[in-house]
Order: C-alpha cells, then sequence, then structure tokens
C-alpha cells in the first residue's frame, strides 16, 4: 500500500507540475466563467426578456406595385413584429436602402402571392420573410372568403380554437432532460479519451527511456497500474470539477441576469449528479486499465495510435449506442447496453436521467461495472509487467495473454 500511494503522489505532481495541463485547465475555467458571466452583465433580466419576446424594431423597405396592402399596421401586427415601414416608389429604391443599410430588409409585392424578399445577407435566424408570407397568405384568404361572402372574423375564430390538454408526466421529462444528459455524455467522452492516452503515453514514455526496468523490479506492478490509472482519474475529476463547477456557479449567480434561459442545461438534479459521478468514474477506470496495458505492449510513442485502436473503437461503439439510444432511453438497446460494462457508464446515465430504471437494475449495472474494473485492474497487472520489459516491435495482446496462460 505504501508503493501505491507513492506512485500515486508521483503521478499527480507530474500532472500538476504539467504546464499545459495547467495552462488547460486554467484557460478552460475561465472561459467557461466568461460565457456564462459576460452575457449576464450585458443582458440583464429586462432586456432579456424584450429581446425574448422578440420586440426588437426592424426597418423594412416595401413596394406595393398593385396598392393591394390596404394598412400597413394591419400587415406589421399579423408578422408579429414590430417595423418601421418605408414605403418605396421603384425597385432601385428597395435596393438602395438595403444596400445602404437604412433598412434591414425590403420587400417588391407583385400581389398577394407573389413577391421578392430584397436582403444584404441571408441568415439561418431570419423569420422575417417567413413571417410576411404568412401575413400575406391570410389577408389573401380574408379577401378569397369575403369575395364568396363568408363572414372572415368568424372564420378566423373557429381556425383559433384548439383542444386544451395538460400533460402529465409519471417518469422523466426527456425532452426538457436531454441537453444536460448530452452535456455529461460529451464531458465523459472527451475525459476518457484524453486521459485514458495521456496514460498509454506516460507507460510508453517510461518503457522507452529504459526507467520502466527499474520501477517494476523495485515497485510491486499492481502499485504501479493502480497508482498512474487513478492518479489519472484524480487528475481529470480536479480539472473536470473546476470547469464544470466554475460554470454551474457562474449561472446560478447570473440566473436571473439570463432570464433563467440554460435552466435546461444546468439545472441537474442531484440523482443525475450522483449517477454521473458514479458509473462515469467506474467507466473511466475499466477503459484506462485498458489503455495502460496497451501502453505497456509498444515501445515507441508513435506506436501507442494503432495499438490502441481496438479499446478507442468499442468506446467509439459504446458513445455512439449513447448518443442514438437518447432518442429512445427505454428501448430494448439501452436495457441491455445497461448492462454490458464497456456500455453501461453511458448507458445507464442515460436511463437515470431520461428513463425509468428500477433501484435493483442500478445496483446490478454498478456491481457488474465495479466487478469488470476490479478484474481489468488484476489483468492490467499483469500484462503491465510482461510488457514492460519486452521491447522491439508492439506485442498483441492476444500474444501477451497467450504467454501468461502458459506461465
Amino acid at each position: 500500500m505504501k508503493q501505491f500511494f507513492t506512485v500515486l503522489k508521483f503521478e499527480l505532481n507530474n500532472y500538476f507540475k504539467n504546464k499545459s495541463f495547467l495552462v488547460t485547465t486554467i484557460l478552460l475555467t475561465l472561459l467557461a466563467i466568461g460565457v456564462i458571466v459576460v452575457p449576464g452583465i450585458f443582458m440583464g433580466g429586462k432586456d432579456t426578456e424584450d429581446k425574448e419576446s422578440g420586440h426588437q424594431v426592424k426597418t423594412l423597405a416595401i413596394l406595393d406595385r398593385q396598392a393591394q396592402i390596404e394598412d400597413l399596421d394591419q400587415l406589421e401586427e399579423m408578422m408579429g413584429q414590430d417595423i418601421q415601414w418605408k414605403k418605396c416608389s421603384d425597385d432601385g429604391e428597395v435596393r438602395n436602402l438595403v444596400e445602404n443599410q437604412t433598412a434591414d430588409a425590403g420587400f417588391i409585392v407583385e400581389d398577394m402571392l407573389h413577391y421578392t424578399y430584397v436582403v444584404e445577407n441571408s441568415s439561418m435566424r431570419d423569420n422575417t420573410e417567413a413571417a410576411l408570407q404568412q401575413a400575406l397568405a391570410a389577408l389573401y384568404r380574408g379577401e378569397q372568403l369575403k369575395s364568396r361572402g363568408i363572414n372572415v372574423q368568424e372564420m378566423e375564430s373557429l381556425y383559433q380554437i384548439l383542444p386544451e390538454s395538460t400533460m402529465e408526466i409519471l417518469g422523466k421529462d426527456s425532452v426538457k432532460n436531454y441537453a444536460y444528459t448530452y452535456l455529461l455524455i460529451m464531458i465523459l467522452y472527451f475525459l476518457l479519451i484524453f486521459y485514458g492516452q495521456m496514460i498509454s503515453v506516460s507507460v510508453t514514455t517510461e518503457k522507452s527511456n529504459r526507467a520502466i526496468e527499474i520501477l517494476v523490479t523495485s515497485v510491486d506492478s499492481n502499485s504501479l497500474i493502480f497508482g498512474k490509472v487513478l492518479a489519472g482519474a484524480i487528475a481529470g475529476i480536479i480539472q473536470c470539477v473546476l470547469i464544470l463547477g466554475s460554470a454551474v456557479i457562474s449561472y446560478q449567480l447570473f440566473r436571473e441576469s439570463w432570464n433563467y434561459r440554460l435552466d435546461f442545461l444546468f439545472q441537474i438534479p442531484a440523482g443525475v449528479w450522483a449517477a454521473f459521478a458514479f458509473f462515469g468514474l467506474l467507466g473511466y477506470l475499466l477503459y484506462a486499465f485498458f489503455f495502460g496495458m496497451l501502453g505497456a505492449l509498444v515501445s515507441k510513442t508513435e506506436d501507442i495510435s494503432k495499438t490502441s485502436m481496438p479499446i478507442t473503437m468499442i468506446y467509439m461503439a459504446s458513445f455512439f449506442i449513447a448518443i442514438f439510444g437518447m432518442n429512445s432511453s427505454n428501448g430494448i438497446l439501452m436495457k441491455a447496453a445497461s448492462f454490458v460494462p464497456f456500455t453501461s457508464s453511458n448507458a445507464m446515465l442515460i436511463r437515470v436521467s431520461m428513463g425509468s430504471v428500477e433501484l435493483w437494475e442500478i445496483i446490478l449495472s454498478g456491481g457488474l461495472l465495479a466487478a469488470s474494473c476490479v478484474i481489468a485492474g488484476i489483468l492490467a497487472a499483469k500484462i503491465f509487467r510482461f510488457g514492460t520489459l519486452m521491447y522491439g516491435n508492439p506485442v498483441k495482446f492476444t500474444s501477451a495473454l497467450k504467454y501468461m496462460r502458459e506461465k
């Protein structure tokens, strides 16, 4: 146990003294705070409400060739926007106003069913044309109904009648919980891929400079591999807590300024946090042990990517199962994946957050994942001791297993 703590302390010092680790942690923490705080300072609660309500005055140029639009104020009301109209006499005037940025956009209306929308640069968030299209269509329908002797107001009142309903959710609100569940899955993905590769590089570097020969002869291989893996886990947790925690705390302080618009992302229930911490940590340890043992099977850092590709592909499969399974958190795929150790860290988190899951399922899944971590750790220690003393071409994982069975 003393050797384990010695290795753990040494590896943690390597992380915390690493300039890239420190700089990355500080910059990402400051970025997370800035993304929340800076908009919160400039927006303010009242201004945010105005923007959210769409109460931004737009200046629109319009040419009505046949003078079919009798009341521009009525058209503005039907479009549901605050508009300052600029009437034009010809096409060129509309285009000049838009080009000179005197008007945000312009319309050349041939008749109720034909028009040209003039804009300097198109935008995916521009809803002005769609609003005018609906308004002109409503005016056209009104004229056609009026010409047929049908009361327009009565017809519109009939169209506005909708069934009244309420939704009663007995389980989880999957739509509401989707955003923060996706965020947590992405955090697990980056933590595992980044720190898994770092563990492999650490092992291979020590092997390439022959330092590992001294270590494995003086320190128990179990202490070495467990110390390296747990040090990576602790460093990752600290980095994750600093970055994600700073964003959550910043939002809580500026929540009112944001007009509570990011609640869907940061208001995460305690049960989901617990599942994220438990299954995320065990899932990380499981894969980290494999990254550590595979790093011991190569002598050069450039061979790490090729050797670790199988375990990386397994996790990628787990990741994509989780992403696609979020659309059906109670489906058979997610239920099966939540009991397979290689996929349960993501799948069970999604089921806890978005679906229905029994307590016994959580206990069974967690127990299987924990047992798999122990088995992976024991296997990693044995292959680690064997692989670190093998030099030359990368040793295949199957060859290492075969050698150990023979021994």
